[in-house]
């Protein structure tokens, strides 16, 4: 049997540099990124350091060189004008002691060498590398000439001159390998001194980017435990704490205390603002606005403070948005069994209203046809109870089966005053004072005028009946946060602790002769209007009832 190994496709390599570098955590690859750049800017600055120092070398070196050949040829001058060989020879032998001379020789008019270091070269005609002409014949041309006959020699050669007149050659060989030999050593100590700094560098790079990695994302680290804990599903302490958050009553030195930010931080998550000389009703449209303003910006910071900050707003939407579901479930629960009540309450009360006609109309002929004092009083006593019983199941009907609403633009206050003359009669004849303190800063809205006056009713009416004799009943009004706030004080005997959390619950009643149905209807008329009803009260001292309704402006249905 014949196998066939494939290893290269079914071995992966075992040394990824992308899938290692993926693994890493943000402070070691910040670390490492940080590391690798120090390291290759210092590659990159000592060589350019070092060449530049080279060339530097390198060209004070060839300076030096041409300088020593300048005042080679007018020493010799008066040596070479006299053949002086003695003199001569000592002007070479100088010449030779230089670090990086190879050889110095002396040419006479007629190319003859006439002082060289290698004395076996003495009389010998000097040519040109061509053998075309000799080192005079080219000097009287051009005056100079530098040549490099060897590739480790470099020679220069220089007119001897008297006046204008040229009388001989003075030519200096320099060892490239002596040159690049001294230049090496000059560059030996740079090198080391580039070696250490570069170390320390490397010293301060590797601790300097670990701090700063840490400094970095050590928020992003609070971040990532506050995202993990709402993985858990618990959204009650996720908040990321902020210390640097600003009011803007105070940086914008503002002084609209009607406005609902009037105070407070973080104005960018609060309806109904006043900023830009406008109220600013929806957050959602307005947080464009707010991410150009001066004090998001100061209390944000940089892109971190941002991040942390749209975290804050999506856990607090998060968590109102569960909190608003369990509601809806809560209040769909209670509407399927309100719902089903209803049902049977609208059958019970269709069958009891017949019955009630029929014994209604017989008391009443009863009445006009048979006279006696004990007859005519239990007559009437029938008719009242029966009327009364009609009314309980009219207000059944009324609960089990409400009207939709019919939202119209509508004044609040005008609404609570028309209520409140309704009550006013009952109220003087009973010596009870209605007193109303309304805010004419109140928008108009859109609501059901019909249905608000009937919730309003049934409060004032269950405060007629809680109140004495020379008490009062208080109603104001106030716009706070884009709502209207509607709450109904009395001085009345007040309502028990226990039974508070129950006053708003279908058929219950502290009443001998109450329906029980009176506070549900309001409830259920302001919960339409995606309002909210609470109570205080307090035995003796009376009890207060707070309506809050959305502000609604209108908008026409053909609006794009």
């Amino acid at each position: 049997m014949k196998l066939n190994w494939n290893l290269s496709n079914n071995i992966k390599p075992l040394f990824n540099i992308k899938e290692l570098f993926r693994r890493l955590s943000i402070v070691q690859k910040f670390s490492v990124s940080v590391i690798l750049l120090i390291f290759l800017i210092m590659i990159i600055l000592s060589t350019l350091i070092i060449e530049h120092q080279r060339r530097i070398l390198k060209a004070e070196m060839e300076s030096n060189q041409k300088l020593i050949i300048n005042n080679f040829a007018k020493d010799i001058v008066d040596s070479l004008m006299f053949l002086d060989p003695l003199r001569l020879d000592e002007h070479i032998n100088t010449i030779s002691q230089t670090t990086e001379c190879t050889y110095a020789m002396v040419l006479n008019s007629d190319g003859r060498v006439v002082s060289h270091t290698n004395r076996r070269l003495l009389g010998q005609a000097i040519l040109l590398s061509d053998g075309s002409k000799t080192y005079l014949s080219f000097m009287k041309e051009i005056g100079f000439f530098q040549d490099v006959s060897d590739i480790s020699i470099e020679e220069i050669a220089v007119p001897v001159k008297i006046g204008h007149e040229i009388i001989g050659l003075a030519v200096i060989g320099f060892s490239k390998e002596r040159m690049e030999s001294f230049i090496s050593q000059n560059l030996r100590g740079l090198k080391n001194h580039i070696i250490i700094i570069s170390a320390f560098m490397m010293f301060i790079g590797i601790f300097g980017s670990f701090a700063l990695a840490r400094l970095l994302t050590t928020p992003m680290k609070k971040l990532k435990d506050k995202m993990q804990i709402v993985q858990t599903g618990k959204l009650d302490t996720t908040d990321i704490p902020d210390t640097n958050l600003l009011d803007c009553r105070e940086i914008m030195q503002c002084n609209k205390i009607e406005c609902p930010a009037y105070g407070k931080k973080r104005c960018w998550t609060i309806p109904g603002t006043m900023c830009y000389d406008k109220i600013q009703y929806n957050v959602v449209e307005k947080i464009n606005d707010c991410r150009q303003c001066f004090v998001y910006r100061r209390s944000c910071g940089d892109e971190i403070g941002e991040l942390f900050e749209a975290f804050n707003e999506m856990v607090i939407k998060l968590r109102n948005s569960i909190r608003e579901i369990d509601e809806i479930n809560t209040e769909k629960v209670r509407l399927e069994k309100l719902s089903a009540l209803g049902e049977m309450s609208m059958t019970v009360a269709h069958e009891i209203k017949n019955p009630l006609n029929a014994i209604r109309g017989s008391a009443l002929y009863l009445k006009d046809n048979f006279k006696g004092e004990v007859l005519q009083e239990f007559l009437s006593i029938i008719e009242e109870e029966t009327n009364r019983l009609n009314d309980i199941v009219s207000s059944y009907l009324m609960f089990a089966k409400p009207t939709p609403l019919k939202p119209e633009i509508a004044d609040v206050n005008k609404i609570i005053t028309e209520t409140a003359n309704l009550i006013r009669q009952e109220a003087a004849d009973t010596n009870k004072e209605v007193i109303m303190k309304l805010d004419n800063n109140i928008p108009q809205s859109m609501i059901d005028s019909q249905q608000i006056k009937q919730a309003l009713l049934n409060i004032l009416v269950n405060s007629l009946d809680a109140t004495d004799e020379g008490d009062t009943i208080e109603i104001n009004t106030q716009a706070l946060n884009g709502k209207i706030n509607i709450i109904i004080r009395d001085n009345g005997m007040g309502i028990n602790e226990e039974i508070i959390s129950d006053i708003f619950k279908p058929f219950y009643t502290t009443k001998t002769r109450g329906s029980g149905l009176g506070l549900a209807c309001v409830d259920r008329i302001i919960k339409d209007h995606k309002g909210t009803t609470s109570i205080k009260s307090e035995i003796g001292k009376g009890t207060e009832f707070t309506i809050t309704i959305p502000i609604k402006l209108y908008e026409p249905q053909n609006a794009k």
